[in-house]
């Protein structure tokens, strides 16, 4: 079965009844079986053709009331409980309005019966008429699909959610460059800041390459980290406050 070009209807309405057994809403029979899909679509609403096809239209009184079917080969849709027709025949293409909904044969009132039908057997139509597009561009059964625009800001959102993650659970480690070499401070699991050695400069050289040394986490890792901090920028008073820190 062919996916449908659109929705048949511009719009999609409340599903009222769904594929397969149920209660008959005209004689209460707990053995019926529903062929279709029910939308309460309301009087006059338009039907329009869910794909290329050939139009061919009746009417079978107590039962269907006025039915329409658009053949495509192997592929069937039919639809029924109309008010009246804007085609009765002819080949018609997709899109096309073919048919208004109204409430004839046996029916409980206005809505649109819509069927599908392969090589002359019955399918439950739900997954293609969900996916089908409504004849403005939406898809899917969502009338609310997020724009380019939407899915843009949703990125953003949940960049900065994971950025303010990392900056919160993630400690905070700078690196310090003096004439005795390369070292780091770091807040310990008392939340007390400490020194830490490396034994080589290789193993500066691996950290930071690996974002693990930085005076703040990178923007993008693994971009590398930013150089060390010279002690001789820093003011009287800072490094009186790093000569305090001591040693892990």
């Amino acid at each position: 079965m062919r996916e449908l070009a659109y929705f048949p209807m511009y719009e999609r309405w409340p599903v009222t009844s769904g594929y397969g057994s149920r209660i008959d809403p005209i004689t209460g029979a707990a053995s019926s079986f529903h062929r279709g899909v029910d939308y309460g679509a309301p009087y006059g609403a338009p039907l329009i053709a869910p794909f290329d096809g050939q139009v061919t239209t009746g009417y079978e009184s107590g039962g269907a009331g006025n039915w329409l079917w658009v053949v495509n080969g192997s592929d069937m849709f039919k639809s029924f409980h109309h008010d009246g027709y804007a085609v009765t025949s002819g080949w018609v293409g997709a899109g096309t309005e073919i048919a208004y909904i109204g409430s004839t044969g046996a029916s409980t009132g206005a809505h649109a019966h819509l069927e599908l039908w392969e090589g002359g057997t019955n399918i439950d139509p739900t997954g293609y008429l969900d996916r089908a597009p409504l004849i403005g561009g939406q898809t899917g059964n969502e009338d609310d699909e997020m724009t380019d625009e939407d899915w843009n800001t949703m990125r953003g959102m949940l960049n900065t959610a994971i950025v303010g993650k990392m900056a919160v659970h993630s400690d905070q480690r700078a690196l310090i460059s003096g004439p005795g070499g390369q070292y780091f401070v770091t807040v310990d699991g008392d939340g007390r800041l400490v020194k830490s050695g490396f034994r080589s400069p290789d193993e500066v050289n691996l950290l930071k390459r690996i974002g693990f040394l930085a005076q703040n986490k990178p923007e993008h890792p693994p971009t590398a980290s930013p150089p060390a901090i010279e002690e001789a920028s820093l003011t009287d008073g800072e490094r009186h406050a790093l000569d305090e820190i001591p040693w892990a």
